[in-house]
């Protein structure tokens, strides 16, 4: 009797096992929200802020020495594919010391990106070593990146224009003593959209303005690419 009583399992039986819920479920989000945040606020101030080229001078001069710290010959900001103003400066010093008497410092936010010497000519071609003819007087450098372009766009022919970028670059065109320093400034903006509707970034013109005074040296534009 008790032999007849006596069960017999499957051998594949297994016991049945409730789903598992995903971790979010779990979890409250009143307690993801704080984290979530965190992390966006974190990625938001790793993102470095933008420097003017004077801003950038001062974070250059920390990386030369003594001798070179007042000699600025150029600064040059490459077009950003970020912005309208430049992200990245190239800060170029007369120095003795140095191959060439040049030592330029390349800088992105309060970030040095590197420090090299020799012929640097800010993607130009130079053959000669650098002279001290070419620094900028400190006194004359009263108007920053930010200034320069604020008085192109308050200008007649530009007022009506949308900029999207520009490339700067700052160096004396005069050698004589006490010669200021001049802003070169390539400007461009968005092209009319073609047959496709679609539209690209293109150049429009070239400016002068005096590192000095801030007058509008020359302006020269080629609105009919919009």
């Amino acid at each position: 009797m008790l032999r007849q009583l006596r069960l017999r399992l499957p051998l594949t039986y297994q016991m049945p096992v409730a789903p598992l819920r995903p971790l979010c479920y779990l979890i409250p989000m009143r307690f993801l929200a704080v984290p979530l945040l965190l992390a966006s606020l974190s990625l938001a101030v790793a993102q470095p802020k933008p420097l003017t080229a004077f801003q950038a001078v001062e974070l250059a001069k920390r990386e030369v020495n003594d001798e070179a710290r007042g000699k600025l010959v150029q600064i040059f900001g490459p077009r950003s594919t970020v912005g309208l103003m430049p992200v990245e400066w190239h800060v170029l010093f007369f120095d003795p010391y140095a191959q060439q008497n040049g030592t330029m410092v390349r800088v992105a936010g309060n970030t040095i990106l590197s420090i090299q010497e020799g012929y640097t000519q800010m993607n130009r071609m130079r053959l000669a070593s650098y002279k001290l003819e070419e620094v900028i007087e400190p006194r004359t450098l009263k108007l920053d990146s930010s200034a320069v372009l604020q008085a192109l766009q308050r200008s007649t022919p530009l007022k009506n224009v949308k900029l999207t970028s520009v490339e700067m670059w700052l160096r004396k065109e005069d050698k004589a003593p006490g010669a200021p320093g001049i802003w070169q400034v390539t400007l461009f903006a968005e092209s009319a959209p073609d047959r496709q509707g679609k539209s690209r970034e293109v150049e429009i013109g070239k400016a002068r303005v005096s590192a000095e005074t801030g007058h509008i040296l020359n302006l020269n534009l080629n609105l009919r690419r919009l």
